[in-house]
């Protein structure tokens, strides 16, 4: 994304313009290369329809696009000739374009990650930075493997969790179609017969008939209210106060709320164990991985936890204070500092919460099941009490 800047140079004149970068930190990082001192920076407007038809690059062309990459380069191919050949094999448009770009300013003299930062809608952060440290390295070869395969895990991870989602929905739109159903064609052909034969209806019953009839009747009201709905809490979604409250309720959902929080902490482990195989300090680790994490509870966590780091407090400790973090964390943390080995110690978390998602996913449907019926039993329950009750009575009629 773009940043507009002010900014002094060594001989003190005022200068202004555009960065583009993946975040703030790395544009103010870009500034500074360039012998700037930053007075004011902030993301610049954007246009309304780039943001909006702009095609995304799937993640398993990303995965593919990184793989080959890196064998190219260990194969003896400079970057710019295995970038030319990828941008005429990968299946994705955008990417091809992406690249052509990508390369232009490779070849003009800019480093590869500051051309990947141009492009934040297929590059992200993370990605950005482990190949900078790779880059710095002169191991780009082994990074981009490196990166390859956390990305296939991540993309194994989203898998699962978006799998483990569609049964319940499936069961709930199920479920508003049987009961739309039996409002507009069951129960008002029932009504007639009730009505007909002069039978008391009981009050859950006419509020049931009541709901069928405006149902049918003013279905277009319902549309269009269902649509203002929508749209406001898209809307709702967007804003600061908005991500905040549905991060929150994210986290409060029975079930999939524990589902969330084991694949976040697996999401920063396994970032925070390349990221730290690759050389990269602390600090920046700790702002590379908030902006890999979906959610703004966890991203303003890691923000306080990145503070306390600065101020010279203890990765462990940190973490061990840390109420979105689990103890455990904490302290394999501790034995990380103790032996120098931080990166095994987070990949070992990294590969324990993947194999935890996975088993909670495998045993989602019997862990769910419970809920549903509750709310399944009790729908059709209020649909069978309120047909029955008159039915009884027209028996008893007759």
């Amino acid at each position: 994304m773009k940043f507009k800047y002010r900014a002094k140079n060594l001989s003190g004149k005022e200068e202004t313009g555009e960065v583009d970068a993946t975040s703030q930190e790395l544009a103010s990082g870009l500034l500074s290369k360039k012998q700037l001192f930053v007075i004011d920076i902030k993301p610049a407007s954007k246009g309304v329809g780039l943001t909006i038809f702009r095609k995304k690059v799937p993640l398993k062309d990303k995965i593919i696009f990184t793989e080959q990459l890196a064998i190219m380069i260990r194969s003896g191919l400079n970057i710019v000739e295995a970038l030319k050949s990828l941008a005429e094999e990968t299946s994705s448009k955008e990417l091809s374009r992406s690249l052509e770009k990508i390369i232009n300013d490779v070849e003009s003299g800019r480093s590869f990650s500051d051309a990947l930062a141009k492009f934040p809608h297929i590059f992200d952060t993370v990605y950005v930075s482990i190949v900078a440290s790779g880059e710095q390295s002169g191991k780009l070869d082994e990074v981009l493997i490196r990166l390859a395969g956390q990305m296939d895990k991540s993309y194994d991870l989203i898998a699962k969790v978006r799998g483990a989602l569609i049964y319940p929905v499936i069961v709930f739109v199920a479920l508003i179609g049987v009961g739309i159903f039996v409002l507009a064609f069951i129960l008002p052909k029932l009504k007639n017969i009730f009505l007909d034969s002069g039978v008391q209806m009981p009050l859950i019953t006419k509020i049931i008939m009541g709901m069928g009839d405006a149902l049918v009747n003013y279905w277009y009201w319902f549309l269009i209210g269902l649509i203002i709905l929508t749209a406001g809490i898209v809307l709702f979604g967007k804003t600061s106060s908005g991500r905040t409250t549905f991060d929150h309720l994210k986290l409060k959902i029975p079930v999939f709320g524990l589902l969330f929080k084991k694949a976040y902490m697996a999401n920063f482990s396994r970032t925070f164990s390349s990221l730290s195989a690759s050389g990269l300090p602390i600090l920046n680790i700790f702002k590379v991985v908030k902006e890999g994490i979906d959610n703004s509870l966890y991203r303003e966590e890691i923000e306080k936890m990145s503070k306390k780091v600065e101020n010279g407090v203890l990765l462990s400790k940190v973490l061990k204070d840390s109420k979105l973090f689990p103890n455990m964390m904490s302290q394999l943390a501790l034995v990380g500092e103790k032996s120098g080995q931080m990166d095994e110690v987070f990949n070992t978390l990294a590969n324990f919460y993947e194999r935890d998602v996975e088993n909670m996913t495998k045993n989602l449907s019997a862990l769910i099941e419970p809920i549903m019926m509750v709310f399944l039993g009790a729908g059709i329950g209020v649909l069978i009490v309120a047909v029955l009750q008159p039915i009884y009575g027209l028996v008893g009629a007759v």
